[in-house]
Order: structure tokens, then C-alpha cells, then sequence
């Protein structure tokens, strides 16, 4: 272990309203969105991140795509479908 020791980051449990309407603008609009990328851009923790995103699913905000047991991946309803190659 090196002599400095890693800071460690406290993620917020909640989000604030204004904080939430800016997530839903933007998951709207992604191509692709988890639940660590969410965590990580808005300083929440993944486990409220993962929350949010099933809310957003039965909003119909976001689309579920792909996963497994450790990650799911999300598409915003107004991202632009993938060409087909």
C-alpha cells in the first residue's frame, strides 16, 4: 500500500428535486445509461441510482436494453435508435 491513503467519496442518498429534473432531461436523451454512470456524474450513490432508473422505466423515460445480475443498461425514449448495419 502507498504511504498516502485514498480519499474516500461520501455519494448522497437523496437526490434534490432540482437535481432530478435535470436526470430526467438528460436520461431522456442518452444513448445508453447505467446506473455507475448516473452515480458517478451526479454524486449519488449506485444503489439510488439503480432505484431511479427502474422509476424511470415505468415512467417510460428510458428503455431497458441489456444486462445481467451486476449491470443494466438503459436507452432514452427520445435518443436516436442505433443505425442497423
Amino acid at each position: 500500500m502507498s504511504a498516502e491513503k485514498a480519499e474516500k467519496i461520501i455519494r448522497e442518498i437523496e437526490v434534490k428535486p432540482s437535481v432530478l429534473e435535470q436526470i430526467k432531461k438528460e436520461v431522456q436523451r442518452s444513448k445508453v445509461v447505467t446506473p455507475q454512470s448516473l452515480a458517478l456524474k451526479y454524486n449519488i450513490r449506485v444503489s439510488v441510482a439503480r432505484r431511479l432508473l427502474r422509476e424511470f422505466e415505468k415512467e417510460g423515460l428510458v428503455m431497458y436494453v441489456d444486462g445481467n445480475s451486476k449491470i443494466r443498461i438503459y436507452r432514452g425514449t427520445k435518443a436516436k435508435a442505433p443505425k442497423e448495419g
